[in-house]
Formats: structure tokens, C-alpha cells, sequence
């Protein structure tokens, strides 16, 4: 009698006597074949009933023993590196090897408790590491789910470790004024004081303050469209991070003028389209370099340290405190969400509620 042809998903059990285990066999809806060992024939229906419900549900997902690191490093090298910029490809790995603890792990074997209790026993580092962590598992999980290699979105059912809200650190008037006048008047940093006005002015980050060029100054404004960074040793221009990051800082006529002098001081004959600020050969300031330069400036000032950034959330409270609305600071900053300009300076805004029941009554004659 002919032997007739298993359809895919039907499955078979046979007893191996040498082992005394039954042997559950499956044809995938890929044509491979699958099987497991189990100690009673209960257990191998089961099994063979599970897997067929879940490829008449069209949620079957082939077994595999791909493990968490392995594929963390195939998400970040397909899905990752193609779109963000290396130094942000760099930021992800080193974040990944964070989870060096649970990299061994087979996926298909990984669960929403195993993450949890992993989170919980990282060493320690700051609440904003531990939420990259969690953001870059849920991103490459999630991925994992579309692409079929685990049946379920565990990390869902994962506690992101809490980030606690940080108030963000401004300097006052005075220490602004204590830090422009010790950079004019220095005898080792005057020659960086049209970059501290610079930043202190416009908010501009470091890396966009550093890779400013010569035809992007304009008697009244500046204009955004280029970044240096630093990447594996490397400084390189790039651009912003969005498209909000391309655009016009407005300076004051003050601002102007030590740029016109900065850029008329001698020194080597340089390209049309140089670094505004440069080294005595020309060539870009390491941002690394330019950090040192401020603690320096800020130890020569008699000013607490805090870090360059300081100077980005010192300009934008300053505007927010004296009524300038929060959507021209967002684009003053090159945010490309107004709201994340509110969460970082919301204590900034000026308390207007106090005058609104008036203007409501005037509105309604009441």
C-alpha cells in the first residue's frame, strides 16, 4: 500500500524504546521538519496541537537558537546603521554592551521576567544609561516580533527602569557676565572670546559652534547647517541631526563685530570656506579639546563648573523668562518638537494665569 504524504502541519508520534520518550514530528508551513522528544504521549498531543493552532492562526514562528547578542548585533548593523549617523551607530553599540549579562540568552528562550530582573541587577550608572538599555531591547524585540524570529512582544509586559526628572542647571547673569569678561580679557583664552559669545548668545551646541564655516556668518545672523564630531577618533562634519537643526540664529550687532575681528586676525591664508574657529594651522577644534578649554575658562572665572551645554539652557531660559514664546526658542534651538522645549523649560515660562479670569471676563462682559 503506497505510503500516503503528510500535509504540512500534520503531525506524527512514535515511541523510541531506547530512549522511552515519544517523538512528536511536524512539517512547518516552510517545509522543514520539526520535532521534540517527550516523556509521555499527552505531552507530544499537546505540543503538536499548540503548533498547529498557531499556524491556523497565522502566528507560527519557526523555532530557532538565534541568542540576544546575536541578534542585537544583526538589528543594529540592517535596521540601525543605515539611517542614523555613525557617531549615534557608535552610541547604540556601546550601549549594547550593557547587556553583555543576558547576551547568551536564545531569544525564543528570553522572557519578560529574565529583562526585568536584569534591569534590576545592572551595576551601577545613571538613570539615563539604564533607559538606553531599555529603549535599544524594546526596539530590537519589536523587530524581532515583526520579522517572526519570537512569536510574542515580551518586552511589553517590561518595567522601563524610572529616569527621574532632572531640573536643568543654568548659570545666572552674573557668572555669564564673570565668564565673557574673564574670556576677553585673558591672557590664554581672549582668543576664544567671539566663540563663548558666540555660544552664550545663540544656544548653538558645541559640535555646531565648532563646525560654523566662514560663509555661514552673516552680518546678523548665523546660519546652522553643519555639525563636528568627533567619530572613532575621526572629526568629521555632519549634518543635523534633523531638519529642524538647518537654520538662522539672529546675533546682535556686538556678537557681529567680534566675529568680523576674530576673522580678520593674522594668521595662515585659509580657504573661503574655512572653520570660523580654528586651530594656528587652520585645521578644526577637537570638541574634547574646546571642553578642556572651558573648564579651564570657568576655573580662571571663579565659576562653579558645569558642563559646555549649560551655556544652550542658559540662553533659553533667559528668552522664555523674558516673554519670548516657546515656539521661536524651539527654533531657535533647532528642536523639531515645540514639546520638548516646554518639558526641558516649562519652569521658565513666564506664570501668566494670574491675568487670565480677567481677560475672561472682559471676553464674556461679565
Amino acid at each position: 500500500m503506497a505510503k500516503t504524504k503528510k500535509s504540512n502541519g500534520e503531525g506524527t508520534i512514535s515511541y523510541e524504546s531506547d530512549r522511552k520518550m515519544y517523538r512528536a514530528r511536524l512539517i512547518a508551513p516552510d517545509g522543514k521538519r520539526i520535532s521534540k522528544r517527550f516523556p509521555t504521549k499527552k505531552e507530544a498531543m499537546e505540543w503538536i496541537a499548540v503548533i498547529q493552532a498557531d499556524i491556523c492562526k497565522n502566528v507560527y514562528v519557526a523555532p530557532n537558537s538565534l541568542r540576544l547578542g546575536e541578534w542585537l548585533s544583526e538589528y543594529l548593523v540592517t535596521y540601525k546603521a543605515p539611517k542614523v549617523r555613525p557617531k549615534t551607530l557608535d552610541r547604540y553599540i556601546q550601549t549594547a554592551k550593557h547587556i553583555a549579562p543576558i547576551a547568551e540568552v536564545e531569544l525564543q528562550k528570553l522572557t519578560a521576567h529574565t529583562v526585568q530582573q536584569f534591569y534590576n541587577e545592572l551595576p551601577p550608572m545613571s538613570a539615563s544609561s539604564k533607559n538606553k538599555v531599555h529603549k535599544l531591547l524594546k526596539a530590537a524585540i519589536t523587530k524581532a516580533c515583526v520579522i517572526d524570529l519570537v512569536a510574542k512582544n515580551f518586552m511589553q509586559a517590561v518595567e522601563a527602569p524610572p529616569v527621574p526628572k532632572v531640573e536643568v542647571q543654568v548659570f545666572t547673569t552674573e557668572e555669564i557676565g564673570k565668564i565673557l569678561q574673564t574670556a576677553k580679557t585673558s591672557r590664554y583664552y581672549s582668543k576664544y572670546y567671539p566663540f563663548f559669545l558666540l555660544a552664550a548668545t545663540t544656544g548653538a551646541r558645541l559640535g555646531e559652534l565648532l563646525g560654523l564655516k566662514a560663509p555661514n556668518v552673516k552680518p546678523n545672523y548665523i546660519y546652522i547647517d553643519n555639525s563636528l564630531q568627533a567619530v572613532r577618533g575621526k572629526l568629521t562634519d555632519m549634518p543635523p541631526k534633523t531638519a529642524a537643526g538647518v537654520r538662522k540664529i539672529t546675533i546682535a550687532p556686538e556678537v557681529s563685530k567680534a566675529l568680523r575681528l576674530a576673522s580678520a586676525s593674522s594668521g595662515p591664508v585659509l580657504p573661503f570656506n574655512r572653520y570660523v574657529f580654528h586651530t594656528r594651522n587652520g585645521t578644526p577644534i577637537a570638541p574634547r579639546n574646546m571642553e578642556r578649554i572651558w573648564k579651564a575658562l570657568l576655573q580662571e572665572a571663579g565659576v562653579e563648573y558645569k558642563n559646555f551645554h549649560v551655556l544652550r539652557h542658559t540662553m533659553a531660559t533667559q528668552l522664555l523668562a523674558n516673554g519670548v514664546s516657546i515656539a521661536e526658542v524651539a527654533k531657535r534651538l533647532g528642536h523639531s518638537k515645540i514639546s520638548h522645549t516646554l518639558n526641558l523649560y516649562s519652569h521658565a515660562v513666564p506664570n501668566y494665569d494670574e491675568g487670565i479670569p480677567d481677560i475672561i471676563s472682559k471676553a464674556y462682559a461679565l
